[in-house]
């Protein structure tokens, strides 16, 4: 069961449908110096941590069985035309899990999911305390007027997703954006 929640932005409307983690207990450290936890996700926590950082692909699946309700509940189809990932920050993964959870809510919706529109001009993260102002560049124009739904896995501060907004509220042809973060961290 995932406990959705509002977010607010630069964006239209905007939503996290769940925290990523439960709780999480510090245990040590390990022989190289590095911080030890047991960590306990939510459901969906669980299955974006395998599906990201695991490379376990046969989460995706159950990733959407658990968001179709709140996907039509939100009335998406009627809202939006467009579906687009935030590009992500580590561009060396054999796979990218954004784009792969944003190709299949946009299969979903019956909507055109573009991968080309975005992309982040540095690997550096907000979460790692960097400043990403101005690292998100638009591509490609929107050809035609629509409201795009962007995609995004985990949602700390929103910084990531604001900076996403700006860039696309410069673009004449979006009319509206609606985000979808998957999980909430601590941050």
């Amino acid at each position: 069961m995932l406990n959705p929640v509002r977010i607010y932005g630069t964006w239209d409307e905007g939503i996290v449908l769940d925290n990523h983690m439960l709780k999480s207990v510090f245990l040590g450290y390990d022989e190289n110096g590095k911080e030890q936890f047991e960590n306990t996700r939510t459901e969906i926590g669980e299955l974006i941590y395998k599906f990201k950082y695991q490379k376990d692909k046969s989460c995706l699946p159950r990733i959407m069985d658990l968001i179709r309700d709140i996907l039509d509940k939100w009335n998406l189809k009627e809202k939006i035309d467009i579906v687009i990932p935030v590009p992500p920050s580590n561009k060396t993964r054999e796979y990218q899990p954004v784009f792969e959870m944003a190709k299949e809510i946009a299969k979903y919706l019956e909507k055109e999911y573009k991968l080309d529109i975005l992309s982040k001009e540095s690997n550096l993260q907000v979460k790692d305390g960097y400043n990403i102002n101005d690292m998100i560049k638009q591509n490609k124009n929107i050809e035609n007027e629509a409201s795009i739904l962007v995609i995004d896995d985990l949602y700390s501060t929103g910084a990531t997703l604001n900076e996403v907004c700006k860039v696309l509220r410069n673009d004449n042809n979006v009319k509206a954006i609606y985000c979808l973060a998957m999980t909430k961290t601590k941050g």
